[in-house]
């Protein structure tokens, strides 16, 4: 599907700050003249007039290190108040499609109530109830998702089943992929679990499942697919579209901030920020994971997170 395509892989490794560089200045101790002792109660001094220099270099050094973990404190406080805020939007992306989801349940929940007060029949109100009670699992369905979603910012990793998890996600997207006539298929094998964050995943997923319905404007099949490579230790989940594909010099900038090839947000108020495969890099580097992209022009686009597979005995040892 992808034959003649470009390949961009990112490590999520980026090159760190320039080693620091020191200058020692050693200071010789005057030449002891023939017949003075040489124990070390004789060794001479530092010249007084360089101890002070000596003390204020060091001064400077503590200074300038307790300011570096003070940067480094307050750049981490800026990014996970960052990631926040882009798990807001995200969240407020979707409330028009959740609330016509919910509503939808709702009604259908009123309808075959009424219906089964209407007509006595065992066979219709049997029906009736069986209704009632799809709409309601779905609605809880709904509900589970958003509350996951939007429950409080947390850096704690858990391990977590990233079928289900997949599956939470597809519950609020499935009205949304119905009507932009996406069908979306199901490539599940056995994966053991991942070391992850529950609510950060999701916001990788639910990024990548829009983007790939977005490349399909007039329909087409969204294909995600689990795989577990036991050799390198590592869960791959994939997520292909048939969409327009990409030009090799759209794929070098796509995890760029605020870079977009969309006009702005679609009808149902999702993408154009250019913030979200740049938000799903730093999630899945800080899931010490990769991310991998597939494209060509006219043939689609897949977009694989690699994620390690869950260390059950550390796991064990900080439970």
């Amino acid at each position: 599907m992808f034959d003649g395509g470009d390949t961009i892989d990112r490590s999520g490794r980026e090159s760190g700050e320039p080693p620091c560089r020191s200058l020692i200045v050693g200071v010789h101790p005057r030449p002891i003249p023939l017949g003075t002792a040489s124990s070390p109660a004789a060794a001479p001094a530092v010249p007084p007039a360089l101890a002070p220099a000596a003390d204020e270099t060091a001064r400077l050094h503590r200074d300038l290190e307790a300011a570096r973990a003070r940067h480094a404190a307050e750049v981490a406080h800026l990014r996970g108040e960052l990631l926040d805020a882009r798990k807001q939007a995200c969240l407020g992306e979707l409330l028009g499609t959740t609330t016509h989801e919910f509503n939808n349940a709702l009604t259908t929940i009123l309808n075959y109530a009424r219906l089964g007060l209407r007509h006595r029949d065992q066979a219709t109100r049997d029906k009736a109830l069986e209704r009632i009670l799809s709409a309601g699992t779905r609605a809880a369905k709904i509900t589970a998702s958003i509350l996951s979603m939007s429950r409080s910012r947390s850096t704690r990793f858990e391990p977590v089943d990233l079928l289900l998890l997949i599956e939470d996600v597809l519950v609020l997207l499935e009205r949304e992929m119905m009507k932009y006539r996406v069908q979306v298929e199901r490539e599940f094998a056995p994966v053991p679990r991942v070391s992850a964050n529950p609510s950060q995943l999701q916001q990788v997923l639910l990024n990548l499942l829009v983007n790939g319905r977005q490349a399909m404007p007039s329909g087409g099949r969204l294909i995600l697919r689990l795989s577990h490579d036991e050799a390198s230790g590592f869960v791959d989940v994939t997520v292909r579209d048939t969409g327009c594909g990409m030009t090799p010099d759209v794929m070098r900038r796509i995890f760029e901030p605020h870079f977009t090839t969309k006009a702005g947000p679609d009808e149902t108020g999702k993408g154009g920020s250019g913030m979200g495969l740049a938000s799903c890099r730093e999630i899945v580097e800080a899931h010490r994971g990769r991310i991998r992209v597939e494209s060509a022009p006219g043939k689609g686009t897949a977009l694989t997170i690699r994620l390690p597979v869950l260390d059950v005995a550390s796991a064990r040892r900080t439970a």
